[in-house]
């Protein structure tokens, strides 16, 4: 029997119209498609279909219109109308009424109750073949008149369908409250299942909203922050700045302590309001091992001055400070002479013991501010700050008083002896730091032949 139904869809958004052409195809209807009601028109007395399904808001004619031509029509008045619509105004079903509709369909449906009422439309098309006389009634609705010379069947299927749409979309939403039922319970597990999360994070968890009230604070920010915990909170927050983000704090604990925090901040709901979310994590040992690492990076083990890395990462600072400031630096290249001859005739041990001895003569010499390193085996450095280029001479000086002293005072089997070179840093004709080490390494070569000479 499908096969040989033909249904006209009158739909203007091609997407819906294709939609429920493949609804209508799966069932065996044969489905032709107009865009509005003109050209519905024009295929009904081309193709006299079974049954027309029509949009009613339309361009050029709309479905009630399209109705209405069809049912004034004696040739084409059998054709039943089905009228899909969003029934938002209950004129609608008097408009309905008026056209001689033969049936509401409520929009967006269902595609299960759709196929249900064009069946229930095609058996009653072989039931109603005697035509019965039209009558017509005048009644007052929203506020008018209105007169109605529909049939009575057709004002009984009407209402029947209008009826059957409100029960379809009461079961619809009673099925939508169970499905809400169902969300909130899974909300409230979930809910239930985070503030458990939250109270037993080991990280302290705060809620602090954009009026800086403070909503929440779990156990462990309790813990942290102690009794005072609202004033500890806001001196760490800036709210002029504050942004999502992930920042270190310095925050001092309800005994004293300096704790080093890992603060990450990002926007929440708190109970329907906008707040914001703070974590914070305890890193002050991930922090002082850093800072371990970062000292023993930069610094010579065995001496503890700046190794080579550390003191180029110190004095690229300090050019620009000089050359900014207009400040005079001396940089002194210092080597121990007969170095190999104590690693190999008294041994590394007595080695280390000379490098350590040239470290505290550098020490003993040049004051706080200054640089020293030792940048290579038995190469030592020492940078000093703002000084004139006649002070070299004391310096090196003070050197020499220095390395005799501690030869008279330790008690080494072997004297310790070092070779100066020293190169001045003129901030109105500055150099690079290379070329600066160059010339007092240059220097500190003819210091040590000189030497050897004598």
């Amino acid at each position: 029997m499908n096969k040989e139904i033909q249904i006209l869809v009158v739909e203007d958004s091609l997407t819906q119209a294709q939609q429920l052409k493949f609804i209508l195809e799966k069932r065996k209807y044969k489905v032709i498609i107009a865009n509005d009601g003109v050209q519905a028109l024009e295929y009904i007395h081309r193709y006299m279909p079974d049954l027309v399904v029509t949009d009613i808001l339309m361009p050029k004619m709309d479905g009630y219109e399209l109705c209405e031509k069809i049912k004034q029509d004696d040739s084409l008045n059998h054709i039943p109308v089905i009228l899909l619509t969003a029934l938002s105004d209950p004129t609608d079903v008097i408009k309905g009424l008026k056209v001689k509709a033969d049936n509401f369909i409520t929009k967006p449906y269902n595609e299960n109750f759709l196929l249900s009422r064009i069946q229930h439309m095609l058996i009653n098309i072989e039931l109603r073949k005697n035509k019965i006389g039209e009558m017509g009634i005048e009644v007052f609705f929203a506020g008018q008149k209105h007169f109605i010379n529909s049939e009575r069947i057709q004002i009984i299927d009407l209402l029947l369908s209008t009826f059957e749409n409100a029960v379809q979309k009461s079961k619809e939403l009673e099925d939508a409250n169970n499905e809400l039922k169902k969300a909130f319970e899974t909300i409230r597990k979930l809910e239930k299942n985070y503030r458990g999360i939250l109270e037993s994070n080991t990280d302290a968890l705060v809620v602090i909203n954009h009026d800086e009230e403070i909503l929440y604070l779990n156990p462990a920010a309790k813990k942290l922050f102690g009794e005072k915990y609202e004033q500890l909170i806001l001196d760490i927050l800036d709210f002029s700045e504050i942004k999502n983000g992930v920042k270190e704090i310095a925050i001092r604990d309800r005994n004293g302590n300096l704790i080093i925090g890992e603060m990450c901040i990002s926007e929440t709901d708190w109970e329907g309001k906008e707040a914001y979310l703070l974590s914070i994590r305890d890193i002050t040992e991930k922090v002082h091992l850093r800072e371990k690492l970062k000292i023993q990076s930069l610094t010579d083990e065995l001496t503890s001055l700046y190794n080579r890395r550390g003191f180029f990462n110190i004095v690229e600072h300090k050019i620009q400070f000089a050359k900014r400031n207009k400040k005079g630096m001396a940089l002194f290249f210092i080597d121990i002479d007969g170095m190999k001859h104590i690693n190999d005739t008294l041994s590394h041990n007595q080695g280390d013991r000379a490098l350590v001895g040239v470290a505290n003569i550098l020490k003993n010499t040049f004051r706080e501010n200054d640089v020293l390193a030792r940048i290579g085996g038995d190469e030592f450095v020492a940078l000093s700050i703002e000084v004139e280029e006649q002070d070299i001479e004391k310096f090196i000086g003070k050197l020499l008083d220095q390395q005799r002293e501690f030869n008279e005072k330790s008690n080494y089997i072997f004297n310790i002896s070092i070779s100066i070179g020293a190169a001045y840093f003129d901030p109105e004709s500055p150099i690079s730091i290379e070329e600066l080490i160059a010339r007092a390494d240059k220097l500190m070569y003819e210091h040590k032949k000189r030497k050897y000479i004598l």
